[in-house]
């Protein structure tokens, strides 16, 4: 009886791994392609520690469940994403200093020690303190085929990179991604000129496409299967501080949204056409206070003092908006839009699985830092039967290659043999003293 009932508990352990494993595969997208887009307006410096929770960290051992169906991934807003993207305004220096000194190496090599040998760094693309950084996750580095990059720039004259967009472009399997990260033109008033800004580098970002008919396409969003545009984008709330404060107070973003620039842009302004954004649940991401006071884990330690005007709307929260004589209107500055590409034979979808901003990071940018995990349609099993056959037609043409080399190589030798003569039949010849006589 004893051995019965033994028997029966160590059956259940085996059932149970194999209902959660079952559970597990279900849970992996097997035609979805996940992403993770980042941005942050920095304030002409770089983190002080940990860029958690920015970029969260990348720990093997966390995720080590969820890669075992690779590539295939889950529905998680969490490590391994197969595509990384960083856009980052105003980056390691300010932007008088960034015109002049525009490299960002040194947030590079951050960026790279941090993200470790999960991911390979594809491409960077920089216009003074604009930077966006293109990672792909190592299980899945094959897949890029391809990829292009550019800059446009906005600012005084529309000459100088103070303001403006940089642009990478990436051909994953047969699927075409294009990322830009810009910083728009500033201040409440000025609508007109952000659209401007859009339309400069929507028509003269050079990112051709990947296939013969994009070139023609006047507009360089519309060249790509899928198109993420995100940044300082600098919309603002039209609203007064005091109408806004009062709104947050009582968590009313939806009217507050009903006020936003982006959000009224985006209906009717024709280089907005088919771009989309996600529900916005967070609070306005700008302007803040810099406190350049922070803990350990990244987070900012609470104010000392607050102003009189801002008491009310930071409660107990250890952040506090504009409390200086300007006063500028709580706005969300910081946005991740997309669109797809229009076709008549298949409709291509976007999911969102997380869109959100880090109100907790570091006190030493007046912004807040924004991240989306999207997910868009890629079919793995098909990309994978492609990526093997031009794999194998590479190895095949590298071992031609080599055989043609190996062959060159034989006649050469077989030259010089011809040309030395038979060493059984005669004296050593020099070779070079033959080749001068003849």
């Amino acid at each position: 009886m004893l051995a019965y009932i033994l028997s029966f508990f160590k059956k259940v352990p085996k059932n149970t791994l194999s209902a959660a494993n079952s559970l597990r595969r279900k849970k992996t997208e097997k035609k979805k392609l996940k992403i993770f887009i980042g941005t942050w307006n920095m304030h002409g410096k770089l983190p002080p520690y940990s860029l958690a929770p920015f970029i969260e960290n990348v720990d093997d051992k966390t995720f080590k469940n969820d890669i075992q169906d690779s590539p295939y991934l889950p529905r998680k807003a969490q490590h391994p994403y197969h595509i990384l993207v960083i856009g980052t305004q105003e980056c390691q220096h300010n932007i008088k200093h960034s015109v002049l000194f525009p490299s960002k190496e040194e947030w590079e090599s951050r960026l790279i020690e941090y993200l470790g040998d999960t991911y390979v760094l594809i491409k960077t693309e920089t216009m003074a303190a604009l930077h966006l950084a293109v990672f792909v996750w190592k299980e899945c580095k094959d897949y890029v085929r391809g990829y292009q990059h550019d800059s446009v720039a906005t600012g005084l004259a529309n000459l100088f990179g103070n303001k403006g967009g940089v642009g990478i472009s990436l051909l994953f399997g047969n699927t075409s991604l294009c990322f830009i990260n810009s910083h728009l033109a500033a201040h409440q008033s000025k609508v007109k000129q952000r659209n401007n800004d859009v339309k400069k580098i929507s028509k003269e970002l050079k990112l051709k496409g990947f296939k013969l008919e994009d070139k023609a396409l006047p507009n360089v969003t519309d060249r790509f299967d899928y198109t993420f545009w995100f940044g300082d984008m600098n919309y603002r709330i039209d609203l007064t501080r005091e109408e806004v404060d009062k709104l947050i107070i009582k968590k009313e973003l939806k009217t507050l949204l009903s006020y936003d620039q982006l959000r009224n842009e985006l209906s009717k302004f024709c280089y907005f056409a088919n771009f989309k954004e996600h529900d916005i649940t967070f609070n306005p991401t700008f302007k803040f206070d810099i406190t350049h006071r922070t803990n350990n884990n990244n987070h900012e330690n609470s104010p000392s003092s607050r102003s009189s005007s801002s008491s009310e709307l930071v409660g107990s929260i250890p952040w506090r908006y504009d409390s200086g004589p300007k006063q500028r209107v709580p706005s969300w500055t910081d946005r991740i839009i997309f669109k797809t590409r229009l076709s008549s034979k298949l409709v291509k979808k976007i999911d969102v699985e997380k869109y959100t901003s880090h109100m907790d990071v570091v006190g030493f940018s007046d912004h807040r830092p924004v991240t989306g995990c999207f997910l868009v349609d890629f079919d793995w099993k098909s990309e994978k039967e492609l990526l093997d056959k031009r794999l194998s037609l590479e190895r095949e043409s590298l071992e031609q290659d080599r055989s043609d080399n190996a062959s060159i190589s034989s006649d050469s030798s077989n030259m010089i043999r011809g040309i030395g003569g038979n060493k059984k039949k005669g004296p050593k010849k020099n070779f070079w003293k033959v080749l001068k006589k003849s």
